[in-house]
């Protein structure tokens, strides 16, 4: 099979590791623009005696919005056939 016509093939997880990151995304945004105290009680970080914003964590989701990425690019590898 010539390279011209291998086809890239889009897969579930694909998909689903693009929501993850943008997930991730939006939770690093969440993180750089919301104070501690008030963060959503389900956020890891949420206290309500500090009045500091989460840097570290919201650093810590663009990684792991890469990550995803990344992994969302390695499952697009295109599909080898055996004939």
């Amino acid at each position: 099979m010539s390279p011209s016509q291998r086809r890239i093939q889009i897969r579930p997880l694909t998909i689903v590791l693009v929501i993850v990151a943008i997930a991730f995304v939006v939770a690093a945004a969440i993180y750089f623009t919301t104070e501690a105290k008030s963060l959503p009680s389900f956020f890891p970080g949420h206290d309500a005696t500090l009045a500091r914003k989460h840097t570290k964590h919201g650093i810590a989701m663009i990684g792991l919005a890469l990550l995803s990425l990344i992994g969302a690019w390695f499952t697009t590898a295109p599909s080898e056939s055996a004939s």
